[in-house]
């Protein structure tokens, strides 16, 4: 069942999760175990995937509250800074002494796909009692969504406040963390790709999960999920909830750099769902959106604009 609202009816979103500096390193293919690798090229770019999610939101139009926390030092003005060129609202942001910011190393091969190792930094500080101070903005929002990069204990209590107040609660479980089955039961959607959904159905049920994506996400929703969103790369996202469970195709492309292309289906579908569309609707335009972003290098950089033509699906 839809969770019921009390925020503002305009598509407020609050989002509430980690912010990062990717260092992206280009490599003509992974390198194996024990091996060097010389690469081909390297930069360093905001990151994050709730800074992400954020930013994709605040680029399509969105009124996006980013609630994240950050070391000091230019690493963090690094961070943020495409958020605040968004006109995300970052006054829920704080600095941490004495910690750095966030790192994720991201390594991109010839064929756009990467792989990724994070440093939590001021990410692994979040603790419930930092939550306190955004009840009310929780309330107040028509939607807040978070992921798997910071402490579970946080993501529980958010997921408590949402419940509290009625407001629509989308958990991008990514990485999967040991969340309570409450918080699962809360998210709507629970949004997972293909092997995060495995593992949450495992940690919800102690059985195996089966290699069929469509009998895992509708196990998902047996378990008590209420809505589950599986992301598939290329193949699009088979999306489930009270109404069906479909197949939402993604458009054909030519992919360069698939870095933060989740985090930009995310924050589409965060948009739509703040703005009362369903949920297969506003998957159809998210996925469009994510598609957008692997034609294009890094992560934030290669989100669409309010303006930017979309792949036809």
């Amino acid at each position: 069942m839809t969770t019921p609202q009390n925020g503002t009816g305009e598509g407020r979103i609050l989002v509430v999760g980690s912010v990062n500096v990717d260092l992206v390193l280009a490599v003509p293919r992974h390198p194996e175990p024990g091996e060097t690798l010389l690469g081909t090229g390297s930069r360093r770019s905001p990151g994050g995937k709730g800074a992400n999610q954020a930013c994709a939101a605040a680029r399509l139009g969105g009124d996006v509250r980013f609630a994240g926390r950050t070391g000091t030092g230019p690493d963090a003005d690094l961070a943020l800074d495409l958020l605040r060129q968004a006109g995300a609202d970052l006054s829920a942001t704080t600095e941490v002494p004495d910690v750095e910011t966030g790192l994720a190393v991201v390594t991109v091969d010839e064929a756009g796909e990467n792989s990724i190792v994070i440093l939590a930094g001021a990410n692994g500080t979040w603790s419930p009692e930092h939550l306190e101070d955004l009840r009310g903005e929780v309330a107040a929002s028509d939607l807040v969504v978070s992921q798997g990069e910071i402490p579970a204990p946080a993501v529980d209590q958010l997921a408590r406040f949402c419940a509290e107040s009625g407001t629509r609660f989308l958990l991008n479980l990514a990485p999967v963390i040991d969340v309570d089955e409450r918080t699962l039961a809360t998210a709507d959607p629970l949004v997972v790709n293909e092997s995060e959904g495995r593992l949450a159905l495992a940690a919800l049920t102690g059985a195996e999960a089966p290699d069929d994506d469509a009998t895992t996400v509708q196990q998902l929703r047996r378990a008590g999920v209420s809505s589950v969103v599986m992301t598939r790369g290329a193949q699009g996202a088979i999306v489930s909830d009270e109404a069906a469970t479909i197949d939402v195709s993604s458009p054909s492309v030519v992919a360069v750099d698939t870095t933060g292309a989740g985090d930009a289906f995310v924050g589409a579908l965060a948009l739509g769902l703040a703005r009362g569309e369903r949920l297969r609707h506003a998957c159809r335009r998210a996925v469009r959106v994510g598609a957008f972003a692997v034609t294009r290098h890094g992560a934030q950089h290669s989100y669409p604009d309010v303006g930017d033509e979309l792949p036809a699906s």
